[in-house]
């Protein structure tokens, strides 16, 4: 009897380590399950995930191959695809007692499409995809990176197709959760880089204060050394004239104060060519009005143009609400003339527009974790 017994712990202990077994293995088809099931849930959009992979010793699951898809059927690119979403615990977080996500994306892509039907178009509108989100990530997300992504503009039916890209993106968000529990201020930060096509350089800072009622936000982006060539099929297509040759430097800053907007942007163009008669008359059969509607462009582009710098550009102010921003007329025009003949505007950034934090209410001082 005595023996009979002794066995019993060693079976309940055998059934227990196999349940725990079972369970682990059936965990990731079990996720992989919920994942397929919730991506099909969308209005317009449907989607699946290949692989799912639980890393327990790490509070972690990792996605494959994420494919988001519009329902029409109309449109051969996929929305959205990831090769690798790493969701994981933020375990620096854990330390001031506020259970946090960090969410790394690896290779993601998003393709918006104009089509000549809003069927055979895309550009993710009409969806609610904060609830899909929270959905497939249960913790609150506090810091998000992305690697080595991509941004798309096809137009498929346009004469060349235009397919344009925004690509080698990376950049991390931080403080999303907007806790004073896990930092300083109520500031969420963004930074990126990217390039376009085969040359040109983006570069994007962000600070944004989610407490406020209506948008504050403070943003610095600048462009380098974009070669307009790379986007002569978009502007044959949505542009009045043709950019034979040259390149593109932007920047703005641009700020909100609770909906109040202030900043201003800069626009120089390098080494622009508009008109060149094998390029628009030879190869592209502009026609005779065609042509001389570009070549008086190429003239006026010449007449307006820093001769020392071989530039065209100007400082546009930017003000008043982000539902109705106004962009002054005679100062662009100022800012051209002066750039042509005065002064070379240079495109480095000012550094002249900011935005001041705004100071948490009750609410927020009384519980810091609630963004």
């Amino acid at each position: 009897m005595a023996k009979h017994h002794g066995k019993k712990p060693v079976t309940y202990f055998v059934l227990v380590v196999a349940s725990i077994v079972l369970l682990r293995m059936s965990l990731p088809f079990a996720a992989q399950w919920y994942i397929n099931d919730t991506l099909d849930k969308g209005e317009n959009f449907t989607g699946s995930v290949g692989d799912v992979d639980i890393l327990l010793w790490r509070g972690a699951y990792q996605l494959e191959n994420i494919v988001i898809l519009k329902r029409t059927g109309e449109v051969t690119e996929p929305f959205l695809e990831i090769e690798q979403a790493d969701i994981s615990l933020l375990w620096s977080a854990l330390f001031d007692k506020a259970v946090v996500a960090d969410v790394n994306l690896v290779h993601p892509q998003v393709n918006f499409v104009d089509g000549p039907s809003k069927k055979s178009s895309q550009s993710g509108e009409n969806e609610n995809w904060l609830n899909l989100a929270d959905q497939l990530v249960p913790l609150r997300v506090d810091r998000l990176h992305i690697e080595h992504g991509t941004v798309r503009f096809i137009n498929p039916t346009s004469s060349p197709a235009i397919k344009v890209k925004l690509h080698q993106i990376d950049a991390t968000a931080r403080n999303l959760v907007n806790s004073r529990h896990l930092s300083k201020d109520l500031i969420a930060t963004i930074e990126g880089t990217g390039k376009t096509e085969d040359k040109g350089t983006i570069t994007l800072t962000a600070s944004l204060d989610p407490s406020t009622p209506k948008p504050t936000f403070d943003i610095n982006l600048q462009a380098n050394d974009v070669a307009l060539g790379n986007f002569k099929p978009l502007l044959e297509t949505y542009a009045p004239f043709d950019l034979e040759a040259g390149t593109l430097e932007f920047t703005m800053e641009l700020a909100s104060d609770n909906g109040s907007i202030n900043g201003y942007a800069k626009p120089i163009l390098h080494q622009v060519e508009v008109f060149s008669w094998k390029g628009d008359i030879e190869d592209d059969d502009d026609g005779f009005f065609r042509g001389i509607s570009e070549g008086m462009s190429a003239f006026i582009a010449e007449l307006f143009e820093n001769q020392s710098e071989d530039q065209i550009a100007t400082r546009i102010p930017l003000s008043g609400s982000l539902s109705d921003v106004n962009t002054p007329v005679f100062s662009t025009l100022v800012g051209i003339l002066r750039n042509a003949f005065i002064q070379a505007i240079r495109g480095d950034l000012e550094n002249s527009v900011v935005f001041s934090e705004t100071e948490p209410n009750d609410e927020q001082q009384a519980d810091p974790q609630q963004p």
